[in-house]
C-alpha cells in the first residue's frame, strides 16, 4: 500500500510564542502518488487536510498556533503543491490513511477546510475507529446535498473556457479574483498570502481531469446520522451562502455536531481571525478529549 520514498527526514526547531516545536518533513509513497508531508510539535495527532488549489502551505499561521498543543501532521493532497498525481477526492481519504499508518498513527484528530472538509468527512465515516474528534472549517455541500443557486459559487465551467484558451495563468488570475471578491471579510493582505499557493495549483483537476479512482466512496447526506464522532462544524460569519448551506446541513445532520461561527471573516477566517479560529479548535478538542476519559 505505501512504502517511504524519502527517509531523510529534516529537523529544525521552529520557534513560537509559547514554545519551542520540533518539526519533521518527508515524502511517502501512497496508492501509487508520492505525497509530502511535516509533523510540527508534540502530543496528541491532529492532521490538517487543506482545500481545492492550495497545499500544505496554507497551514503556516495554524501551525504556530496549534504546534504547541498536538502533533500537526500537514501534507499536500494528490495533485496539489508537491504532490504528484491528479487531483481525486475518491481517493484523498485513503492516502490520507495510508499516511497515517506509515506515521504509526493509529487516532488522531483530523480537521479539514473547504474541499478538505469533504475529505475529512468521508475519512471519519469509512474509518471511524482512526479518529477521536473531526473539525469541519468552511466545509463544501455534501455529496446528495440540493444546493441553492448563489452567484458566489465557483464558475468551474468558465474557468476551464479560460484555462484552455488562454492558459493555466490566466485561469489562476481568475479564481483569484473570485477569491478576493466572494471570500468576505477584510482582503488585507490576503491576495499576498494566496500567490504563492496560487503559483502552485496546476489547474490538472480542470483542464486536464483524470477518472476517480474510486478508492474510497465519498461520504453523503445518507451517513452524517451515522457519525458518532465529536464533531464540530466551524466558519466566518462573511461566509459564502453555498458553504453556510453545507455547514448548516452538517450541524443539523451529524448527532451532537457542536457550530462555531467566527465573526470578523469568510471562507479563510483562520488567515482573518487566527487567533479567535486557533482558540475555538483548541476548546473543542479539548472538551473532546476530556469527554472520552
Amino acid at each position: 500500500m505505501f512504502s517511504l520514498v524519502s527517509p531523510g527526514i529534516a529537523l529544525a526547531l521552529l520557534f513560537s510564542s509559547t514554545s519551542v516545536m520540533l518539526a519533521q518533513s518527508g515524502t511517502v509513497q501512497v496508492n501509487g502518488v508520492s505525497l509530502p508531508y511535516e509533523i510540527t510539535g508534540q502530543g496528541a495527532p491532529l492532521a490538517l487536510i487543506h482545500g481545492w488549489a492550495v497545499h500544505r502551505g496554507y497551514w503556516d499561521d495554524d501551525v504556530e498556533r496549534l504546534g504547541p498543543h498536538y502533533q500537526v501532521i500537514r501534507y499536500d493532497r494528490r495533485g496539489f503543491g508537491e504532490a504528484d498525481g491528479k487531483p481525486d477526492v475518491t481517493a484523498d481519504p485513503a492516502d490520507l490513511k495510508a499516511l497515517l499508518d506509515h506515521l504509526g498513527v493509529t487516532r488522531a484528530h483530523i480537521l479539514g477546510h473547504s474541499q478538505g472538509a469533504g475529505v475529512a468527512l468521508t475519512f471519519a465515516v469509512r474509518y471511524p475507529d482512526m479518529v477521536n474528534a473531526l473539525v469541519l472549517f468552511g466545509p463544501a455541500p455534501v455529496l446528495g446535498q440540493d444546493v441553492p443557486a448563489s452567484d458566489d459559487f465557483p464558475a468551474f465551467g468558465e474557468w476551464v473556457v479560460l484555462g484552455k484558451t488562454y492558459g493555466v495563468d490566466s485561469l489562476r488570475a481568475a479564481v483569484g479574483r473570485w477569491a478576493l471578491e466572494r471570500f468576505g471579510g477584510s482582503t488585507d493582505g490576503l491576495a499576498d498570502k494566496a500567490q504563492p499557493l496560487m503559483a502552485a495549483y496546476s489547474g490538472a483537476d480542470l483542464l486536464d481531469p483524470a477518472p476517480p479512482s474510486n478508492l474510497v466512496q465519498p461520504a453523503g447526506v445518507g451517513d452524517l446520522a451515522g457519525v458518532a464522532i465529536p464533531t464540530l462544524v466551524i466558519h466566518g460569519d462573511q461566509e459564502m451562502s453555498f458553504i453556510r448551506a453545507a455547514a448548516d446541513l452538517l450541524a443539523a445532520g451529524i448527532p451532537g455536531a457542536r457550530r462555531v461561527i467566527i465573526p470578523g471573516g469568510g471562507h479563510v477566517v483562520n488567515w482573518q481571525q487566527p487567533d479567535r479560529f486557533a482558540a475555538a479548535v483548541l476548546s473543542f478538542l479539548r472538551d473532546a478529549e476530556q469527554a472520552s476519559r
